[in-house]
């Protein structure tokens, strides 16, 4: 009989150690989720970026390519892109991709 008590309270304890986890794993999914969304802009040939801090930008012609990846390290950022040449591009960050057109 004292076996039995023994186990049940170790499962009792190991299941409610198990909830406090999952209940904390939720929580911090829920900040990480509360993040403000990632802003791209583009003026002429200048793009402008917010909410990316320590993201990487990874920037592709039209047919796939990687013609340019920048590490972002602060929240706000400006990037020149006048060396490459006028037209469409897709600019990605983490899960974000935009279609820009360069003037």
């Amino acid at each position: 009989m004292m076996k039995k008590l023994l186990i049940l309270t170790l499962c009792a304890g190991l299941f409610t150690a198990t909830t406090e986890l999952r209940a904390q794993d939720i929580s911090k999914t829920a900040i990480e989720n509360e993040q403000a969304p990632i802003t791209i802009s583009v003026s002429e040939s200048t793009v402008h970026i917010k909410n990316a801090d320590k993201k990487i930008v990874s920037i592709f012609n039209l047919t796939g390519v990687e013609v340019k990846r920048i590490s972002i390290d602060s929240p706000s950022k400006t990037i020149d892109l006048s060396f490459l040449p006028k037209g469409c591009y897709i600019i990605k960050i983490g899960n974000v991709a935009r279609k820009v057109y360069l003037r």
